[in-house]
């Protein structure tokens, strides 16, 4: 059963991404009521120390007694500076589910940078509205900083706790994610008959024919696994769109015309 947690006195600075207002629902005000769910993540400058690290059900306590999502692929979270953010589009099962008052806001202003991993705040303006879409802020200097989401503070928490059973199947999900693949190009790449789906298959991951989407942490190399979808991209004026193939058993692929996209799980034992 999930646990539920009330933390009437304790505010939680939390970071919410533009994505997450500009998408949908309105941005957040301050005397609003906010739910998502809490994450942790590690942050040079983050504000938080980790108390306590659940590695069963992937939590941390943080900020006195609260309880965020932590992911294990961070490594260990104690001793180490961290941040916490809310999100409502994160549907994962193992999350922590987070309510609380907005007592107040930022909008966040960084220096742009090509990266994935999350940019130093530079700029920080008290509002008690956020705005959907700011405008770039033009410094002194010239330096250009752009809007990096708002950093709220949550009062009247109430925490909704995974239970092992719920990061059990997170771990489980994250695992089929990372072994999926879209492949493209040509037919030969799955072997010498066009594949069914559900048939398991050998590729070759490393074939410079083929063109592979998806986990940056799957393997690579010959692999064995199993087509979910076997399908080609075709043009449908300015979209384009995946359109099932099929043929009969056996049909030889060296007779296949044009490049095929093949939704592939590789083998937990690759």
């Amino acid at each position: 059963m999930n646990s539920v947690f009330r933390a009437d006195v304790l505010r939680v600075p939390v970071h919410v991404d533009a994505f997450e207002y500009g998408c949908c629902r309105t941005p957040p005000r301050v005397g609003e009521t906010l739910s998502g769910q809490l994450s942790a993540y590690p942050a040079p400058n983050g504000r938080a120390v980790a108390t306590h690290w659940d590695r069963v059900r992937d939590v941390v306590v943080v900020v006195g007694e609260a309880v965020a999502r932590w992911d294990p692929a961070h490594g260990d979270p104690l001793g180490r500076p961290i941040a916490m953010s809310l999100s409502w589009h994160d549907n994962s099962p193992a999350g922590v589910e987070a309510t609380g008052v907005i007592s107040s806001a930022h909008q966040l202003f960084c220096k742009p940078v090509p990266s994935p991993e999350r940019p130093r705040v530079e700029l920080r303006q008290l509002v008690t509205a956020v705005e959907k879409f700011p405008a770039d802020l033009i410094q002194d200097d010239g330096t250009v900083l752009v809007p990096g989401g708002v950093e709220v503070v949550l009062d009247e928490l109430v925490l909704v706790e995974p239970t092992a059973a719920d990061a059990a199947q997170a771990r489980a999900a994250a695992d089929l994610r990372r072994r999926t693949l879209t492949l493209m190009g040509p037919a030969i790449c799955m072997g010498t008959v066009v594949p069914y789906e559900g048939e398991r298959v050998r590729v070759d991951l490393d074939d410079d024919r083929l063109t592979i989407s998806g986990s940056t942490s799957a393997p690579t190399g010959t692999v064995t696994g199993t087509v979910r979808q076997l399908g080609r991209l075709e043009s449908n004026g300015t979209f384009s769109m995946v359109v099932p193939v099929s043929a009969p058993a056996g049909t030889p692929t060296v007779g296949v015309v044009g490049d095929v996209l093949v939704v592939f799980v590789v083998d937990p034992t690759n």
